[in-house]
């Protein structure tokens, strides 16, 4: 009891910084830590069925402590020891930590919020930690001391590198994965549909702060242009690394086509989907059922996967219409999300990826568009897949067009893609994403990422 008392006591003497900054965000940050011992223990309740649904009770009951971790990341090593601590789990890590522990010289510890991909995930990293609360991850970086702390942002996630970099004195080092001024909606936007939300105001607030006060920034989802820019906004000179997804060997698939089988074209979709019922000039770029038909009308097989974070019940929530579509078509399919290795071992039965979007009545963000390096597009190339990708997609656009590895498309070209397919030589196609995944795969690229960290320590030294 008297240990958690100084604990509580230590973690809030660090974030005092926070407090001399904006009281307001300091008291959200304390309310995300989950002082209240009701609402820490609501939380830790929730977390343990959710592990025993996503685990099983033998693997759950192998579940490592809090104290146990600790005590395992600060025990001498010869190798340095990288904690990554994420929310929902990016798939650009585990091709991260294979290329780091290939070396011989790093352990990685994955600390999740998420249980669902707890297998595949394990498969990759020395220890995966199911966290049951955000106080239980405060306690493990006020207590441990690893080599460096690595926190994959994400937005509604970005607290926790501002926690990280308070609490921990270790190097940390933040991975914008959607970076929030260029992402998120308008001030008044947000408040019409969700009211003020505080996570909002604390994603805003990390951002500033972190390329103030973090060691490292690291972007995974935008080029250097972008990091580039809101230095200049934040006056930063925090050391900046472009790092998106990249290829990893271990996971290239190229199965038999479902074309040789039925003589149909067939196309995939992966990612994120937004349903329906958000307003379209908002989310238009990710709601599909208009794109979906106007393909099946051509005569082409449209396949979606949803992330694979959102469980089956939140899937029959939220996609109802594309359940419906894809029960009155056989040509148009709506499948559970997998992790990395199964979904780039199906979608490489298909004939094509797509990154497209109808884009009419849509507010674009044209500066994240031509700055963004969404993971799919990585995932694709993996499954040995031509890309079919909208000119809006400007920096995707751009890499199709070097590399050669697919179609670059205009809004009007939707209502004719099957002719435009035709056109092409898809065997000189796929033989170019071959080229293209050598160029960008992890192995080429991780002592680049291994040189950052070095710095970044040594900075901090």
């Amino acid at each position: 009891m008297l240990k958690s008392f100084f604990a509580e006591k230590e973690i809030k003497n660090r974030l005092s910084n926070v407090l001399k900054t904006d009281p307001h965000i300091f008291d959200l940050l304390l309310e995300k830590i989950e002082f209240n011992k009701y609402l820490r223990f609501k939380k830790t309740l929730r977390q343990l069925l959710r592990k025993i649904l996503a685990m099983g009770i033998k693997e759950y009951l192998k579940s490592l402590s809090s104290k146990e971790l600790v005590n395992r990341i600060n025990i001498p090593s010869s190798k340095k020891k990288i904690i990554f601590v994420t929310g929902l789990p990016t798939f650009n890590l585990a091709g991260i930590s294979i290329y780091l522990r290939k070396t011989g010289k790093f352990e990685t510890v994955l600390l999740t919020e998420n249980p669902w991909l707890i297998g595949f995930f394990k498969q990759h990293f020395d220890t995966v930690y199911v966290y049951n609360s955000y106080y239980d991850v405060a306690h493990i970086l006020v207590t441990s001391k690893p080599y460096i702390v690595h926190i994959q942002g994400s937005l509604h996630h970005y607290f926790l590198g501002v926690i990280a970099k308070c609490l921990d004195r270790t190097s940390m080092i933040i991975g914008f994965n959607d970076i929030p001024s260029l992402t998120e909606l308008p001030e008044e936007n947000r408040e019409k549909l969700w009211g003020i939300s505080n996570d909002a105001h604390l994603d805003y607030f990390s951002e500033e702060f972190l390329f103030k006060r973090a060691d490292g920034i690291i972007l995974t989802m935008n080029t250097f242009v972008a990091g580039d820019k809101l230095r200049l906004r934040h006056e930063s000179t925090i050391p900046l690394l472009e790092f998106p997804t990249y290829v990893c060997d271990e996971f290239l698939s190229e199965e038999e086509k479902y074309s040789r089988k039925d003589g149909n074209i067939h196309l995939v979709y992966g990612g994120i989907i937004t349903s329906s019922d958000k307003p379209r000039e908002l989310f238009g770029d990710n709601q599909f059922i208009a794109l979906a038909k106007k393909l099946i009308n051509q005569g082409l097989c449209f396949h979606m996967y949803p992330s694979p974070h959102f469980s089956p019940f939140q899937i029959k929530k939220l996609y109802q219409d594309y359940i419906q579509l894809a029960a009155e078509t056989p040509k148009f399919t709506f499948e559970q999300g997998m992790p990395q290795d199964k979904a780039i071992k199906e979608f490489s039965r298909y004939d094509f990826a797509t990154m497209m979007s109808i884009f009419d009545g849509m507010k674009l963000n044209t500066f994240h568009w031509n700055t963004s390096m969404p993971s799919k597009f990585f995932t694709y190339l993996s499954a040995g897949l031509p890309v079919i990708v909208s000119e809006e997609h400007g920096n995707i656009s751009a890499l199709v067009r070097k590399y050669e590895c697919g179609i670059v498309v205009s809004q009007k070209d939707l209502d004719n893609l099957f002719d435009i397919i035709k056109q092409h030589d898809y065997e000189k196609l796929k033989t170019n994403v071959r080229r293209a995944r050598e160029e960008l795969s992890m192995e080429k690229h991780i002592g680049r990422l291994i040189e950052f960290y070095e710095r970044v320590y040594n900075n901090n030294g």
